[in-house]
C-alpha cells in the first residue's frame, strides 16, 4: 500500500485516543490533513456522563452523528434525545452541550467545520486533573468559546450526570 493510500483510511481502533475513562475522544481527522477545513472527532461516553460544559463557539459549526447509544443534548435552550443513526446540528453561536442519556456506551462522530475546536478538545483531554473553571474559561475563550457553568450545573443535577 502506498503512503497516500495509508493516509486515506483509519482502521477501527486506530487514531489518537485521549481523555479520562468515561469521556474519551478519538481524533480521526485534523486540520493538517484538510487544510483547516474540517476536523472529525469520535466522542465515546459512558452512561451518565456529560461531554462538555454548556458552551457556544463563534468560529465553528458542529455536526454530530450518533453511531451508538442514546444521546441527550441541550440545543439553544431545547433539550432533545438522539439515537443511533440520528444526526444533530449545533451551529456556531448556539448554546449547547450533550451527554450519554442511555444505559450503554454512546459513540458520536463529530464533524467540526472549520477545524480548530478539536485542538481545545485535545488540550482538555491532556490534563491530568480537572481544570479550574477560570482556567478552562480562559483557554476556551482563545478558541472563540464561552462557557456557562451555572447552566452546566443545572443539567448535571436535572439528569443526574457526572462531569
Amino acid at each position: 500500500m502506498s503512503k497516500s493510500q495509508e493516509r486515506r483510511i483509519l482502521r477501527a481502533g486506530e487514531g489518537e485516543l485521549m481523555g479520562p475513562p468515561g469521556v474519551q475522544d478519538r481524533f480521526v481527522l485534523g486540520a493538517a490533513m484538510t487544510g483547516g477545513r474540517v476536523a472529525v472527532v469520535e466522542h465515546v461516553l459512558a452512561p451518565g456522563r456529560l461531554a462538555a460544559p454548556m458552551h457556544h463557539h463563534t468560529r465553528e459549526d458542529e455536526f454530530s452523528f450518533v453511531v451508538r447509544g442514546t444521546v441527550g443534548a441541550s440545543l439553544g435552550g431545547d433539550e432533545v434525545v438522539a439515537h443511533a443513526g440520528d444526526f444533530v446540528f449545533k451551529p456556531r453561536g448556539e448554546w449547547h452541550t450533550f451527554w450519554n442519556a442511555g444505559d450503554d456506551e454512546a459513540r458520536i462522530l463529530e464533524l467540526i467545520t472549520p477545524a480548530g475546536l478539536d485542538d481545545l478538545f485535545r488540550w482538555m483531554d491532556s490534563l491530568d486533573t480537572e481544570p479550574d473553571p477560570e482556567v478552562l474559561a480562559s483557554r476556551a475563550s482563545e478558541y472563540g468559546c464561552s462557557l456557562d457553568f451555572d447552566a452546566t450545573m443545572s443539567i448535571l443535577e436535572r439528569h443526574q450526570l457526572e462531569f
